[in-house]
This record gives C-alpha cells, structure tokens and sequence, in this order.
C-alpha cells in the first residue's frame, strides 16, 4: 500500500438518492479510500491498486475515492476532505490507544523472554541446577505469575480498545455515509471514467 500508513475501516454504507450536483445511486459503498498525505485509509481490495496509482498520479496525495453500484467516484476539494478527516477523528483516538497497548505489550513479551530465558531466574538455569530445581521453579513460578499478571492489565486494555474500535467504526461508517451523500449531492465528487 505505497508504504505508507494504513488504517482500515470496513463500510457498507447505504446513500440514497438525492437531488442536486449528480444523482446518488442506491446501493453501498463497497470500497472507499482517503488520500492524506502520506495517510492512506479505507477498505479496498489488491484489485484496486491501479486505479488507485492512476487517481494518485491525477490528484496527487490529498483525495478522496469511493466505489458504488460499480461506478467510481473521486473527489478533491477542501471541503470535502475537511470532513472526512473530522469524521476519522474516533479512529485516530482508537490508533493512539492501540499504541499504548501495543507499547505495554512489548514490556509484558520482554518480561516473559526474561522469565523464560535468564536475567536472574530462568527456566534455563533451572533445568542445568537439578539440585535447585524445587527452589528455583518457585522462583521462576513467582516471576511468571507476575508476568502473568501484566498480561492481564494489557488484556484488559486491548478489551477496551476494541470496544472503542467497534464504537469508531459506527461512528465513521455513519459520518461517511453522510459526507459521501453530501458530496454527490452537492457535486464535490465525479465518476471517474
């Protein structure tokens, strides 16, 4: 994906028809992409990369395209992406939050590597000292447990996150929903041909 940053949303929007600019098609959006500099965001699929590089070439980073009823539409203006990028708020929200979780993660996995491997107590260590292997699986055991016990405050905020994941995803959905319908209605978008 360009090696840039991907967020992906699935949509299934319904728009329908309206009056003003071009006549919104019944039917959802099944593929979508934002363009914003070196973000790149949406649901779409490898089948779509050319047009994609082509809408690139023409509207360079700052563009939005979507796919309805078989036809496809793109649009550039100020405005529009404005909205949009008001609208991916909640997933920016759900991106940091994930950050976080992902940094406490990689604390519990090196602690984990710790308790597996040496640093102390190790489950190495434990296996070469058969006389010590009562008192140092205690050890290795407390440690784990303690292990054990960071996993579980990461598991509890990967939880929330999620939660917050399925949240935005309504939220976007219905905010681009209403901007797609406005940006047909209002002429912000064309049919690429």
């Amino acid at each position: 994906m360009f090696g840039r940053t991907c967020t992906l949303i699935m949509l299934s929007a319904g728009l329908a028809g309206v009056g003003g600019g071009i006549a919104a098609p019944q039917g959802a959006v099944t593929r979508y992409l934002i363009v914003s500099g070196d973000s790149i965001s949406g649901s779409w699929d490898s089948r779509d990369e050319h047009l994609i590089k082509q809408l690139r070439s023409q509207y360079g980073n700052h563009f939005v395209w979507f796919r309805q009823t078989g036809h496809d539409y793109v649009g550039s203006g100020d405005s529009l992406l404005a909205d949009i990028q008001a609208a991916m708020a909640p997933q920016r929200e759900v991106n940091r939050r994930q950050s976080d979780v992902n940094r406490h993660q990689n604390e519990v996995n090196s602690r984990q590597s710790e308790v597996n491997h040496g640093g102390g107590v190790g489950q190495d260590e434990v296996n070469h000292l058969q006389h010590d292997v009562n008192a140092k699986q205690n050890d290795v055991n407390a440690e784990q447990r303690k292990v054990n016990d960071q996993q579980s405050v990461v598991d509890k905020e990967q939880n929330v996150v999620n939660q917050s994941q399925r949240e935005a995803n309504v939220e976007i959905k219905e905010a681009l929903d209403s901007i797609f319908d406005s940006a047909l209605a209002r002429g912000l978008v064309h049919e690429v041909k």
